[in-house]
Formats: structure tokens, sequence, C-alpha cells
């Protein structure tokens, strides 16, 4: 149950995060604050690492060790790197909800990289659950849907490929604490890898001054909010990733869009969401919760 509730609280900073990219992208001059978000990850884990971690340095330097910090430092490459940018580029054209809407279909991708990767199948009370919340889910943001004429637009190219490498780093994450069981550690090492992999590119396609200064030029407060909304999020999941199984922390993620939801609600007002909507969802939400928890 205490995994659970890690993953409910790593959607509700999720959601946050969602609404706060949208708020922050007008004022944006750079990449909206991305950089910003990993090193915020990347000091907040290693703090925590460095102050209460269960792991010691010896363990780093043995065979697994140094093997289970491959598999975190893909993951963070697959999470920090490429999901966050594109999350935050769907987020930025196709808007907070449409893009929180297709980010729910990681639970889809997490299952056959579960299956491959760490040899796990979700129990039937989990799929049930699951599914009842994915049902609020399409309840509420039904009008989402709709195709536009045009096809797909490079939003949702964009925001498919950001639950793909979301799922694809879910799995790479619960391997990695199979050989060393520290969240921190492994948020670390991920978020470390993420801004090695981002100086060395924008370094390539700029001059190293000019990458540097564009990778740091969005700090404002919306900026810091939403770097501290994901952190927060990220490093909950992780902890939730090492009780709990990929696909229920991964199911229990779709709630995010019930949050985003909430909070566009209490910031712009009733007549920026369906009520009637989101109280359906939300009951969807919570009764599929509910039976994951209980089951």
């Amino acid at each position: 149950m205490i995994g659970e509730g890690l993953a409910i609280l790593a959607a509700l900073s999720y959601g946050g995060a969602a609404v706060s990219i949208v708020q922050s992208k007008p004022g944006a001059q750079a990449d909206n604050g991305v950089f910003l978000s990993v090193l915020v990850l990347f000091g907040i884990s290693g703090g925590i690492w460095l102050g209460s971690g269960v792991v010691p340095l010896s363990a780093l330097w043995q065979p697994e060790g140094l093997c289970a910090i491959g598999v975190f430092a893909l993951a963070g490459l697959s999470a920090n790197g490429l999901a966050r940018w594109s999350m935050y580029r769907a987020t930025e054209r196709i808007g907070a909800v449409s893009a929180t809407l297709l980010r729910r279909l990681t639970p889809i991708f997490v299952l056959p990289f579960a299956y491959l990767l760490l040899e796990q199948i979700p129990d039937v009370a989990t799929l049930w659950g699951g599914c009842v919340i994915l049902i609020g889910v399409w309840i509420y943001l039904r009008p989402s849907t709709q195709p536009a004429a045009g096809g797909l637009s490079s939003g949702v190219m964009l925001g498919l490929l950001s639950p793909l490498a979301y799922a694809f780093a879910y799995s790479l994450r619960g391997l990695g604490l199979n050989g060393l069981p520290d969240p921190a550690l492994g948020t670390f090492v991920g978020a470390g890898a993420a801004i090695i992999w981002s100086l060395a590119r924008h370094g390539l396609h700029r001059s190293p001054e000019r990458g540097l200064r564009y990778l740091l030029t969005d700090r404002s407060p919306a900026h810091w909010r939403t770097a501290l909304a994901l952190s927060v999020g990220q490093l909950l999941q992780f902890f939730a990733l090492k009780i709990s199984a990929v696909a229920t922390v991964a199911l229990l993620g779709t709630l995010e869009v019930l949050f985003s939801a909430v909070f566009i609600w209490l910031i712009y007002g009733r007549e920026s969401v369906d009520i009637k909507r989101l109280f359906a969802a939300t009951l969807c939400a919570l009764g599929g919760t509910a039976l994951m928890i209980l089951a």
C-alpha cells in the first residue's frame, strides 16, 4: 500500500508540473526550463543518497553494481532526456490536458517492457483497477481524442514518444533496483547521465558557451516551480518502483490527468473545466485506485 501511495503522490506532482509548463511557456526564451529540471533532480536525489542512501560506495564497484549503474544511466537518458524533452515540447504545442492524455498510454507500453526485462505480469485486480482508471481518464478527455484534419501533428507525435520512452525507463529502473536497491542513487545516476547528454548535444549544435547559455537561460519562478514538481514526482515514482510492480506504478500514474484538471480548475476557474466530466472521472479514478490498493 505504501508503494501505491507514493505513486499517487507522484501523479499529483506531475499533474502540477504539466500545468506549470504551460504557464511558463510565454516567458520562455530557450528550452523552457527542461535542463533546469534535470539539474534540480540531480541535486535533490544526490543529497538524499549521500544523506540516507542504503547502498555503500563499495557496492558500486562490484560487477553487479556497475551493471546496475549502466542500467540507471540508460533509464535516465530515456526518462530525463528523451521522455522529458518530448513531454515539454508536446505540452507546449497541444496543451497540458491533451499531452497528459497521450501519456496515459504509458501503462500500455509498460506491459511488454516489464515482461521482457523483469518477467512481471500484473495480476487481475491490477488490470481491472487500471482499466477503471483509464475509463475515467477517457470520460474526461474524450473530446480531445478527435483526430485533426491534417493528420498527426508534430505535437501528437512528440506526445506519443514521451510515454514510450517513459515506459522503457520504468522497466529499466525496476531492473536496476534489482542490482542496487537504492531509488535515490538510481535517480542521481540517471539525472547525471541526462545532464551529460544535454551538454554534449547542445555543445555540438552550438558552441559550448552558447549551448550552456541556452540551457541555463530560463530560470523564472515558474520554471523553478516546474523543476521542483517534476523532481519530486520522479523521486516518489522511483521509490514506488522499489516496493510495487512496474505496471501498478504506471497505471496509478494515469491519475495525473485528473490532478492536472483540478489544478486548472482551481487556477483558471469553473469555465476552464467540465465539472460533470471531472466528477465522473474522479469517481472512476477513486474506484480503480481502491481496487488496486485493496487487492
